[in-house]
């Protein structure tokens, strides 16, 4: 209850207003809702560039002319060109490359200019030009690049076959998502004697008074992990893991793309072969090739 001076001056009595009630469950589903907003904005790609022609311009990264990706502006480059407009070949994998004389198209000028250039003494293709890596400066065309052959990050292979110690693990980014009802860690040891032994961990959904895994976010209000049982994997099991850590796609840079734009991943996954780690996510200077960890998470998953 409030007390309120009237206008006579007599004092008054004013019920408080009665706050909002929360139905059974409400609160918790407020929760979850606000949960789910914040991992979609963690999950979001954030452009840091500015300029029109979203990605594709600013984010590129190749040698103008060079249209088979190879690393050099040469006759194949201009044979590539016209393959493609009047042969029937796929398009290439970077079409500002071929777009030899930045145009914001692919037609038989850049062919033509390509061939002026090598054996004419033309002018050489437009920034970023045909002797180095770098970006198109013309972002308002359409153009862009699926792959960005020699400019791209160096793909290595490496063989952890012969591993003592192999663990996963998942680390947070702005929020962490893992999902639950599948394996958050795994440890695999090689004994002695020969034999790998296995622990694993799953993310289960959380009872009332449990603690719940930090910075969670997800369809449930907590979750918790669960170690399971520890045990050996069997001549099949070890038959199928052997070869995936044999010739194990990786990359010693992060992806070009995270020059441009800021990427939260919400989760990030960690592959460490006798402490050698090596992750999933686009930006790390150590990560995996392209269904590497996938086929990784799948065999762990098996193991259940």
């Amino acid at each position: 209850m409030l007390c309120t001076a009237e206008a006579d001056g007599k004092m008054g009595i004013r019920k408080p207003r009665e706050l909002p009630h929360w139905k059974p469950g409400e609160i918790e589903r407020t929760k979850i809702l606000l949960k789910k907003t914040l991992l979609v904005l963690c999950a979001v790609i954030i452009p840091t560039a500015s300029g029109f022609g979203g990605f594709g311009g600013l984010c590129n990264n190749f040698r103008r002319g060079d249209t088979n990706g190879d690393g050099n502006v040469d006759l194949s480059d201009g044979i590539a060109t016209l393959t493609y407009l009047f042969g029937g070949a796929s398009g290439p994998g970077c079409q500002d490359a071929a777009d030899a004389d930045d145009s914001g198209s692919i037609d038989l000028s850049d062919a033509v200019y390509t061939f002026q250039f090598l054996f004419l003494g033309g002018e050489p293709p437009p920034t970023p030009g045909p002797w180095n890596c770098g970006e198109d400066t013309r972002v308002r065309d359409n153009l862009g690049c699926e792959e960005v052959g020699a400019c791209g990050a160096e793909l290595l292979s490496r063989d952890n076959s012969d591993f003592d110690r192999f663990q996963l693990s998942f680390s947070p980014g702005l929020g962490f998502c893992p999902e639950v009802g599948r394996v958050f860690e795994a440890t695999i040891n090689q004994q002695a004697d020969g034999r790998y032994r296995v622990e694993l961990v799953i993310l289960r959904v959380g009872q009332p008074g449990e603690p719940c895994l930090k910075f969670f976010l997800g369809d449930v209000p907590c979750a918790v992990p669960e170690a399971l049982p520890a045990r050996y994997l069997t001549a099949d099991e070890i038959a199928r893991m052997l070869p995936l850590f044999t010739d194990l796609g990786v990359y010693l840079e992060a992806h070009h793309i995270c020059d441009c734009i800021a990427i939260d991943p919400c989760r990030i996954g960690n592959f460490t072969w006798d402490g050698q780690r090596f992750s999933d996510f686009l930006c790390s200077n150590r990560r995996l090739a392209d269904g590497q960890a996938q086929g990784i998470l799948d065999f762990l998953e098996s193991l259940r």
